[in-house]
């Protein structure tokens, strides 16, 4: 069958209309009345009696010229056969033209009374008459022949067209059908065969829509019905599964276009397209959303909900997603014997059979062979209970007597160990679970059972953190501890108090508790640091020295809170440090006063005078100028001693030109054996720092290193970052009084004090180095 064939219509003469008919009848009627009249005398009724009888003439020859074409255009055709076509129309009209004079003049001769025409009469008239006809058979063949040929050039167009087309319907693999309104298949391309395995000829006889799934067919027919029901028709797109010869199911996309007005095809063009394999895909991937999303939902339950709301939850949207009429949890107590129903869901319809064992629970003994199975991690899935094997006759009566007629059972297995099943009843009718089903079941199940334990240890866990939390409330300690969002999830009594609050810090973030006590302390700096190092690593620990306003001191450890090897919050510890710290104060006021005495007593040592009382009478017989200058030097370094013993801090400029001169009285002792050198940029001299500290360091480096022309003591002062360094030539003198160390201590003690950075002395390679911390001037 092709979908090309052409219906010819040989009929446009019978278009012309009765109108044009007429107006040309009237006008020849009126050419040939003209000429009656220049040739005979008439009065008025006989000019009208042969206007009347002309144009009754001229419409006969009319339909004669018509009926010669018609009859030319069956036997000959124009473009073939052109000179028989002509012979047989001029015989026929010759004839036809003396055949309607004929019946003219004995029609007329009755209707007027008047004689009969002569011979020559006749004659002339059948002449006129043909000449007339001659002009209208002509005329309706010129246009005939003219059609015949542009009708010629159109088939061949469209029969190599229609072969073009047909070969490509033939040969594509998609269908390509017409229907009729009823939608009965009147064409088919061929591949139809090998997709739906029926011969075209069967297809076409098939009754309207048999092929198509029977679940399907009611609503292809609606919509089908609809779409020739509107107004205007265009495409329709659709999609149905259709049932193959030998019975697989197929999903095809079918496009509709209306071709009702197309001549050739006068039907509906249907173009269907096998998408099984998509639509599996795209139904795979929509059940996989499926699953995920109810899994998410389901687990969400968990974090957010109490457990047995949470499994309540659960259990129905297991049910109503399985299409089941019961699932429902049973736990095993601890003794083993006895299964505890936790929770059973019940669909509507479920729900008219009652379960003689919800709430009440299983004995172990009365379903022994399921216990065994579940104990093995096997899942029990049996679409019919009669499918169970003999050795569970007594678990398939127990299944029987609480009215089901199917089941699926999972266990729930924690370390290994059974501690539950969970269970799917069908009630009415067998269900038939595909492996994906038991997977994604047995995925919730481990959920469950994740749930569960976290439950039992959350329980466990309520009973030690109430003695844990006795113990915190009772202690000197305020404790704070956050969880991962950075949120206060437990602040003690003690906290509150030290911090003196007004608002419960639990629900709040770190930073807004931060912003709450931070108008209390006196150095903020301290809490932006401790936030700098979180940013900068979570897991950090680390501890701040905060000054309140109202005198207290207050130390604050912080450690990340980890557990199982996770990080899962931190905790921040607070204690009160204030007697403390007044104590270490006072210690180091004595030491401090201690290390001035010590300063003192070194610059005043008589043994040190001695010396310099020596060189000094020494000087004053050679040089005079010389001898003058060390008793400025020397006057100096004890107007210095007196003035700054009682300051806590001096201004670096200050310190070093004491130290100038303390050291031009060692070199005018010792000479080149000693050799200062200073590198201290000027805008570190304002910076303060602990006075003697470097006279302490200098008086050190002389007291224990050997010093001589072949080896001279070389001191070097600089800075490096925020530190004053002090460095000096490590060469140790083998003979020499034990150090009890006392300098290096008085040093470090005042510092404690005076900057939260310690001093810090020690070996790097041959030099003894000091890095004593500078601090801003306020």
């Amino acid at each position: 069958m092709s979908l090309f064939n052409l219906k010819s219509s040989r009929s446009r003469t019978t278009m012309y209309s009765w109108k044009l008919q007429i107006a040309v009848a009237a006008g020849f009627g009126l050419i040939i009345l003209v000429n009656q009249v220049f040739f005979s005398v008439f009065k008025a009724l006989e000019l009208f009696q042969n206007f009347l009888a002309n144009v009754f003439i001229v419409l006969l020859i009319w339909k004669s010229a018509v009926w010669v074409s018609q009859l030319g255009e069956n036997f000959f055709n124009w473009l073939e056969k052109p000179l028989k076509r002509v012979f047989l129309s001029a015989v026929l009209g010759l004839i036809c033209s003396f055949l309607v004079v004929l019946i003219s003049a004995y029609f007329f001769q009755l209707l007027y009374q008047s004689s009969f025409p002569a011979n020559n009469e006749i004659f002339i008239n059948t002449l006129v008459s043909f000449l007339l006809f001659s002009v209208l058979f002509t005329g309706f063949n010129i246009i005939h022949f003219l059609e015949a040929l542009r009708e010629k050039q159109v088939k061949e167009t469209v029969e190599r067209l229609g072969n073009y087309f047909e070969q490509l319907i033939e040969n594509i693999e998609d269908i390509v059908q017409v229907w009729d309104t009823d939608g009965r298949i009147k064409y088919s391309s061929p591949s139809a065969e090998h997709q739906l395995e029926y011969a075209i000829p069967e297809l076409t006889e098939f009754p309207p829509f048999y092929w198509i799934l029977e679940e399907d067919k009611s609503k292809v027919k609606s919509r089908f019905k609809a779409f020739l029901e509107e107004e205007k028709n265009g495409v329709y797109f659709d999609q149905f599964r259709v049932k193959t010869k030998t019975g697989t199911v197929k999903m095809l996309e079918v496009k509709i276009s209306d071709g009702r007005k197309i001549p050739m095809i006068e039907g509906l063009i249907v173009t269907c397209r096998d998408i099984t394999e998509r639509h599996e895909t795209e139904q795979l991937i929509l059940r996989q959303k499926e699953l995920y999303e109810l899994t998410s939902s389901i687990s969400g339950s968990f974090l957010r909900m109490d457990f047995h709301s949470a499994l309540v939850e659960m259990l129905e949207k297991m049910g109503k997603f399985s299409s089941v009429d019961r699932v429902y949890v049973y736990q095993l107590n601890p003794e083993k014997n006895y299964w505890n129903c936790l929770h059973e869901w019940r669909s509507e319809k479920g729900d008219q059979i009652p379960s003689i064992y919800y709430q009440k629970g299983i004995p172990i003994d009365a379903m022994n062979w399921t216990f065994n199975q579940l104990s093995s991690d096997k899942i029990l899935n049996y679409k019919t209970l009669d499918k169970m094997p003999p050795e569970a006759e007594q678990c398939r009566k127990a299944f029987e007597a609480d009215g089901t007629v199917g089941i699926l059972l999972l266990p729930l297995r924690i370390n290994g160990e059974l501690v539950g099943m969970i269970g799917y009843d069908a009630l009415f009718e067998p269900k038939n679970w595909s492996e994906d089903d038991i997977r994604f079941l047995r995925l919730c199940s481990e959920i469950l059972t994740s749930s569960l334990a976290r439950s039992e240890a959350e329980a466990s866990t309520r009973a030690s953190l109430s003695f844990n939390q006795t113990i915190i409330d009772s202690s000197a300690e305020g404790f704070l501890l956050a969880n991962l969002e950075n949120r206060v999830v437990y602040a003690n009594e003690i906290f509150h108090t030290l911090w003196e609050l007004d608002q419960n810090p639990i629900g709040l973030s770190v930073q807004e508790v931060s912003n709450l006590v931070q108008p209390k302390i006196e150095n903020k700096e301290e809490i932006e640091s401790g936030f700098e190092i979180l940013r900068e690593n979570r897991q950090a620990i680390f501890t701040m020295t905060l000054n309140l306003h109202n005198g207290k001191v207050l130390e604050v450890y912080s450690a990340p809170q980890i557990q199982d090897g996770k990080l899962v919050g931190r905790i921040w510890s607070n204690r009160d440090i204030t007697d403390r710290i007044l104590s270490q104060r006072e210690e180091l006021e004595k030491g401090m006063a201690v290390a001035q005495f010590e300063s003192l007593k070194t610059q005043v040592n008589p043994h040190f005078l001695f010396n310099s009382l020596n060189v000094l009478s020494s000087l004053v017989h050679v040089d005079a100028d010389l001898s003058e200058k060390f008793i400025d030097q020397l006057a100096k370094s004890y107007r210095y001693l007196l003035e700054q013993k009682d300051n806590t801090l001096v201004p670096l400029e200050v310190e070093l030109d004491f130290v100038y001169s303390f050291v031009f009285l060692l070199k005018i002792r010792f000479e080149e054996k000693i050799q200062l050198e200073v590198d201290i940029p000027e805008r570190f001299h304002s910076m303060q720092i602990a006075p003697l500290t470097m006279q302490l360091l200098i008086e050190n480096a002389v007291k224990h290193n050997k010093i001589s022309e072949d080896q001279p003591l070389k001191i070097l002062i600089g800075i490096e970052g925020h530190y004053l360094v002090v460095k000096n030539s490590l060469q140790v003198r083998i003979n020499h009084a034990p150090s009890t160390g006392l300098g290096l201590k008085n040093i470090q003690k005042r510092y404690l004090i005076l900057s939260s950075d310690s001093p810090k002395f020690g070996q790097e390679g041959d030099l003894f180095v000091a890095r004593i911390p500078l601090i801003e001037e306020k």
